[in-house]
């Protein structure tokens, strides 16, 4: 197995109006407090080739991820794009606006970091070289919540790192975990990557190596567990997580292995009235078919004794933990989810906890449902995943 890594950033220019995504509308940020990055991680063994790209942005729709795979043009490459889901970097979806009738993306923006993933795309590929493998995982409770349903919580870091074939160093480390980076909160005016950065920066500093994030089932509201929103916060949650990861993976020998990956697409019909209101505000792209459906997809990655399943979305840990069951049940030594992946449908819930309110302006306990493209999506994605499973 060879690996290769990239990076670039792709921070916003502050010379004219930058939206934040994830809260209100009008939140213009006025400084960067921390870049935010397009890490890229490639993976080669024999034939196949597939490349992880993890950006600092809210979200990405699938769209957006096939005009980077068209420009890339590279054949027998799976490249998979997903959003750490920041919620304090530039509107590249449209809903944060200076109102709720104005498109909140700066096009030309969003233009500039689909070339720009392409290229750090193609950068990660022009240097692979031989490495070894390692995964583990471990439970670290007291930093997150749900603050949809307290009963259900998952804490589970997931992680994969990369060594030389020598074990003399260290190439990169994947962390993967369940809880949005919103740990400052709805009146934080800078552009920042959230505690994932200060994650990032910790395991690079203790090793030396560079660090990729991804954002797990988040959905329900997998939060951070915090009381005054501040930076202090976000860097004690990031370097906890960094300690704990290390921590697990240190205990844990390396070896040569390989990797698999399967795709199915799964199909749903939006019946959210609010997506349907912002389709019609071209605040959206309106990516439904004649009938009504929209497109999507799910992935199943085993690399080593690790398996990796994606959804195009938030999924609730409900759901989340009953896939990891599954794999384990498959035969997974270790399991995660890597959520928001080439694409993002909003939150994907439960058929049984799904519960669209009355009045959608007024969600109260079901905001959920109103940021989701309907009851649909969750077992379209669960079923197709299942069967990749089998």
């Amino acid at each position: 197995m060879k690996i290769g890594y990239a990076q670039t950033v792709i921070t916003p220019a502050l010379n004219k109006p930058v939206y934040l995504a994830g809260f209100g509308n009008n939140r213009r940020a006025t400084t960067v407090h921390d870049d935010l990055y397009a890490r890229v991680l490639a993976i080669q063994d024999g034939e196949k080739t597939i490349v992880f790209v993890a950006l600092d942005l809210i979200g990405f729709f699938r769209p957006d991820v096939q005009d980077v795979i068209r420009r890339v043009q590279r054949p027998k490459i799976e490249i998979l794009i997903a959003s750490t889901h920041t919620h304090h970097g530039p509107d590249t979806m449209g809903l944060w606006g200076p109102d709720q009738k104005t498109r909140g993306v700066d096009a030309d923006y969003l233009a500039d970091v689909k070339i720009k993933i392409a290229d750090v795309i193609h950068a990660s590929l022009s240097d692979l070289k031989p490495a070894s493998i390692k995964w583990a995982s471990v439970h670290v409770p007291g930093l997150s919540a749900n603050f949809r349903n307290p009963k259900i919580m998952d804490d589970e870091l997931t992680l994969l790192q990369f060594v030389s074939r020598d074990n003399i160093s260290t190439c990169v480390t994947l962390f993967n975990f369940p809880c949005h980076p919103e740990v400052l909160w709805t009146e934080n005016p800078n552009i920042t990557s959230d505690y994932v950065g200060y994650l990032r920066d910790e395991v690079e500093k203790q090793t030396g190596a560079p660090c990729i994030f991804f954002a797990g089932a988040l959905g329900g509201m997998l939060s951070p567990d915090v009381k005054d929103h501040s930076f202090e916060e976000a860097e004690f949650m990031g370097k906890m997580l960094a300690k704990e990861g290390l921590k697990a993976l240190a205990v844990v020998s390396s070896q040569q292995s390989t990797f698999s990956f399967e795709k199915k697409e799964v199909k749903a019909k939006l019946t959210n009235i609010l997506y349907k209101l912002a389709f019609g505000r071209k605040l959206l792209p309106d990516v439904r078919d004649k009938k009504g459906y929209i497109t999507s997809e799910v992935n199943l990655i085993k690399i080593g004794g690790l398996w990796l399943a994606t959804v195009p979305g938030e999924m609730l840990p409900k759901l989340g933990l009953q896939l990891k069951a599954w794999m384990k049940e498959a035969g997974a030594d270790v399991t995660g989810i890597i959520g928001l992946a080439n694409d993002e449908l909003g939150y994907i819930l439960p058929v049984e906890d799904f519960k669209y309110p009355w009045n959608p302006f007024k969600p109260g306990k079901h905001y959920e449902e109103t940021n989701s493209i309907g009851k649909e999506i969750a077992p379209k994605v669960m079923d197709a995943l299942k069967g990749l499973l089998k």
